[in-house]
């Protein structure tokens, strides 16, 4: 496809949930490109992108086997193959966490830049961009019970690349691979305050319709420590859009769900465009449209 003449300030997608299905994601960012007569010129994911490149990759997502779908790799692989935009992201909690907490960039054919957490490398100079991998559980937190901390079989400072082995040996639980740590929370709340956008995967706040099982909000803390002009996240698969404090709130949907209605097959609320002018990040719409 023929690239767009580029606008002066840099166009900015950031994605909610794709769970795989790249081949609509790409179809949904060059959707975006046309109707705005503009050209993407970085992608930022919440998470639960899903690339699950080789059949045996799906040995790695968590959750119930019915949604292992080792059939849709060879679409995947050439969507990845035909994927034409810079992409930066956080993983979720249904990842092929084996090559992302093991990271190696020539899994993903040196088109994926990805962290565990801190700043992310990107394409936009000067546009700081901060996140967070995986989801909360408190094995992997400092503040559990005696009880919890005697328990424990792994110590907390054990390496992602051990706990990728750890897990391929079944030694471990493979959702393990899911939960950040406590030493990756703190080095979010240490990080230079207010970067322009933080990615996080789960909300800092929780969804009215989701039943708190944990006190404790990690994503939360991260959020008051930095003080982000924008927050992005994903996991439930609910647009919103709400302020705390100076940070205005931006999460995202999935990218599809049976029985749902869909904009030319993509749920509304999927995507956020922002532009970059060199000194702030300007919120310009989300895609496709809400009704709010």
């Amino acid at each position: 496809m023929k690239q767009l003449p580029s606008m002066q300030n840099p166009l900015i997608v950031v994605v909610g949930d794709v769970h795989h299905h790249i081949g609509l994601a790409t179809e949904g960012l060059a959707r975006i490109e046309m109707e705005t007569g503009r050209r993407i010129e970085q992608v930022f994911s919440v998470g639960d992108f899903g690339l699950f490149l080789d059949e045996s990759d799906w040995d790695f997502l968590t959750g119930p086997k019915k949604y292992r779908s080792p059939e849709a790799s060879p679409e995947i692989r050439a969507a990845w193959q035909a994927w034409r935009w810079p992409l930066s992201l956080i993983a979720g909690n249904h990842e092929p966490f084996h090559l992302l907490r093991d990271w190696n960039p020539e899994s993903f054919s040196y088109k994926l830049e990805y962290n565990n957490a801190g700043e992310l490398n990107h394409t936009i100079p000067g546009l700081r961009v901060a996140g967070l991998s995986g989801i909360y559980h408190p094995e992997e937190m400092e503040f559990v019970s005696e009880i919890e901390r005697k328990n424990r079989k792994l110590p907390l400072d054990t390496t992602w690349p051990d706990m990728v082995r750890l897990a391929r040996e079944r030694i471990i639980s493979r959702s393990r691979l899911t939960y950040y740590k406590q030493h990756e929370v703190d080095l979010l709340c240490s990080l230079e305050v207010s970067p322009h956008l933080l990615l996080l995967h789960d909300w800092p706040t929780p969804p009215a319709h989701i039943r708190q099982i944990y006190p404790r909000r990690p994503e939360g803390e991260i959020l008051h420590a930095l003080n982000p002009t924008f927050l992005c996240c994903g996991h439930h698969h609910t647009p919103a859009r709400w302020t705390i404090h100076q940070t205005q709130v931006i999460a995202l949907n999935i990218i599809s769900s049976p029985g749902k209605i869909h904009h030319h097959g993509i749920l509304p609320g999927w995507a956020a465009l922002f532009e970059w002018d060199e000194a702030a990040l300007q919120f310009l719409q989300t895609w496709p449209r809400t009704t709010e």
